[in-house]
């Protein structure tokens, strides 16, 4: 079963903008990848969505961009948003099936992901292939939803996750790092921005109880609406208590490797 089905794709981009399922925009796509020069390098995008960061990629930085994803729908909804913005030519979709990254060893300059690693469980695997299709001398830069080192115990979050009804598999950014630097990976960096989100979660929440309500409804039902404004302010609570701590990651191949 599909876990971003179109109508639930309607909201999301009422809320964080056409291509967008989460946060943040172009605005965080420059911010994720900060010092990195993209110009003419081949970036795999893992877990595209409906390819905003793509477009940013492409668009803004020069990159020729590889956006895989498991859902159909998004790559379709992806694909047209690139056409509409002039980037066809430099990007590339592929639907693949959970697992390996079906790509060759050595072959990409960057490996990029915004905020979908945390759909996969089995974090060793992930990044022991990442390490394997970046080049060497590669970068992997991305965000995701970390948790807090007490989520187990942290009643919002878990409130947050119940409501949501979504595969979640979460890491602190402590796992995390470690499991970077075990599948060889160099000058391992995380960048928290639980308080950037905490803030931003707030003025989303006002906008989805005030003036995006009539439309998050024309796009769904009031059911619906109600349902979500619950998971909504479930979100906002869970990172207001620092239980839910979005994350930028960073890490290199070394030219030896």
């Amino acid at each position: 079963m599909a876990q971003y089905g179109e109508e639930f794709i309607d909201r999301l981009h009422l809320v964080w903008g056409p291509g967008f399922l989460s946060p943040g925009g172009p605005e965080e796509v420059a911010e994720i990848t900060r010092g990195l020069d993209l110009n003419n390098t081949s970036v795999l995008d893992i877990g595209c969505g409906t390819g905003g960061p793509a477009i940013v990629l492409a668009r803004d930085m020069g990159a020729h961009v590889t956006c895989i994803d498991v859902e159909p729908q998004l790559l379709h909804r992806a694909s047209v948003l690139a056409s509409e913005a002039g980037v066809a030519e430099q990007i590339d979709y592929r639907l693949v099936s959970p697992g390996p990254l079906p790509f060759e060893d050595n072959g990409f300059d960057v490996v990029f992901s915004k905020d979908a690693l945390i759909h996969i469980p089995d974090k060793k695997s992930l990044f022991a292939d990442v390490m394997r299709v970046l080049k060497p001398g590669g970068s992997f830069a991305a965000s995701d939803w970390l948790s807090g080192e007490n989520a187990a115990e942290d009643d919002a979050l878990q409130q947050y996750i119940a409501l949501a009804n979504l595969d979640f598999t979460m890491a602190t950014a402590s796992q995390t790092a470690e499991i970077m630097r075990q599948a060889g990976f160099k000058d391992v960096a995380t960048n928290d921005r639980n308080a950037w989100y905490a803030e931003l979660s707030r003025q989303e929440l006002t906008q989805i109880e005030g003036q995006l309500r009539d439309d998050i409804i024309k796009v769904s039902s009031v059911e619906i609406y109600q349902q979500w404004l619950a998971v909504r302010r479930a979100l906002a609570a869970a990172t207001n208590s620092g239980g839910l701590r979005p994350t930028h990651l960073r890490g290199y191949k070394t030219l030896s490797r």
